[in-house]
């Protein structure tokens, strides 16, 4: 058995298209929330759109599971996360410059300037004084834009909310795409420091400092990259009348 086409194209369109969990884009499936095998039915109130990493991602830490070790998905998560995308589809229709929506959103994209307003994205890569500094700047980064949490002194606290609650669709894939490439650059930057698999710490930043700087491949495209991010958001800020970012070109 199976889900009527009629309940499919529905729950499509009343999620816009979108994944219920990571809320992309991604040639969604639909999924048995509860599976038929423990007593699920074939209506659409068990239906919830996922996209293919997130449809594995669910089979592997679903409810029903074994051998799975980290947070599993419950039945109650899966139809809040349901519930919220159609929530945000339902926003989509009524998003319009001035609108309430178009507020929150511009919130949102002045917060998240904000957080990439430092001088970890205004400094040529081989002026970087401490690649532990970098480091750690592109954590926060990417911790603010995912929940809207920033860090204060030792602490993080709520300030705003996270990427997913963007409404405008172009904003929010421009806003996911930045934090996949942050989190890019900080795996290459550890992987080249070979600190991923060892606890970080300034002396070992420190040690391999001199040699560092002198990977101009791995800095160029550092610097590339973080450009496009720049650009991307600053593109966005253009469209909300607000003054650009300074760029690596710029400096301080």
């Amino acid at each position: 058995m199976s889900f009527s086409q009629k309940d499919v194209d529905r729950l499509l369109a009343e999620c816009g298209r979108m994944c219920c969990i990571c809320k992309k884009l991604h040639q969604v499936q639909v999924h048995h929330i509860q599976p038929l095998s423990e007593g699920g039915s074939d209506g659409i109130a068990n239906a919830i759109t996922l996209c293919p990493n997130c449809h594995d991602e669910v089979h592997e830490r679903s409810h029903y599971s074994s051998g799975c070790t980290s947070r599993r998905y419950s039945i109650s998560e899966l139809k809040l996360h349901r519930e919220f995308t159609k929530k945000i589809a339902r926003k989509e229709q009524d998003w319009a410059p001035g609108s309430r929506t178009w507020t929150e959103d511009r919130h949102l994209i002045l917060f998240y300037a904000q957080c990439l307003d430092r001088p970890a994205f205004r400094t040529y890569f081989h002026q970087e004084l401490s690649f532990a500094d970098f480091d750690r700047a592109l954590a926060d980064t990417i911790t603010a834009i995912n929940t809207g949490c920033t860090k204060v002194g030792d602490s993080t606290l709520p300030i705003s909310k996270g990427k997913v609650f963007l409404i405008h669709r172009d904003w929010r894939e421009a806003m996911d795409t930045a934090v996949e490439k942050l989190e890019e650059i900080r795996d290459a930057l550890r992987r080249e420091l070979g600190l991923n698999n060892m606890f970080m710490d300034h002396d070992r930043f420190g040690r391999h400092h001199s040699r560092f700087h002198q990977a101009t491949d791995l800095g160029d495209w550092i610097d590339q990259t973080r450009q496009e991010i720049l650009d991307s958001v600053n593109s966005i800020l253009k469209e909300l009348d607000q003054p650009p970012l300074k760029d690596l070109k710029a400096g301080f």
